[in-house]
């Protein structure tokens, strides 16, 4: 909520924790794995709207520095790239933009990940 309190990012902290805490341990274990799913997806949310910004700002200006160009610094003018083959996979600059994008997804959806704490070691 952009005018008080609590936040977007709040209140889907608590239903998170609610979940964790107080659903999830009272349920079967194919209900308590669903549940975990709702948990980790909820928590991709929240890294999200938390990172927006700055993830938003950081991607734009890696794939400024491929493109050189405003308008087609964006991942879909990437995706049209390699895939029209105007962008060679086998290109430094090109692996080393897909890192870095891949780091800032992982930073979201899963910032736990082993492969991703050794990326940005």
């Amino acid at each position: 909520m952009i005018f008080d309190r609590p936040t977007n990012a709040e209140l889907v902290e608590v239903v998170s924790e609610f979940l964790e805490k107080e659903i999830k341990i009272n349920l079967p274990d194919h209900l308590a794995f669903k549940t975990q799913i709702a948990i980790n997806v909820l928590n991709i949310v929240k890294r999200e709207q938390q990172n927006e910004e700055i993830l938003s700002k950081e991607s734009k200006e890696i794939l400024l520095n491929l493109f050189k160009d405003p308008n087609k610094a964006n991942i879909r003018e990437l995706a049209k790239q390699i895939e029209t083959g105007e962008l060679k996979l086998d290109n430094k600059e090109l692996q080393e933009v897909l890192i870095e994008i891949t780091k800032k997804k992982i930073s979201v959806d899963n910032p736990k990940y082993s492969t991703y704490k050794k990326l940005i070691e």
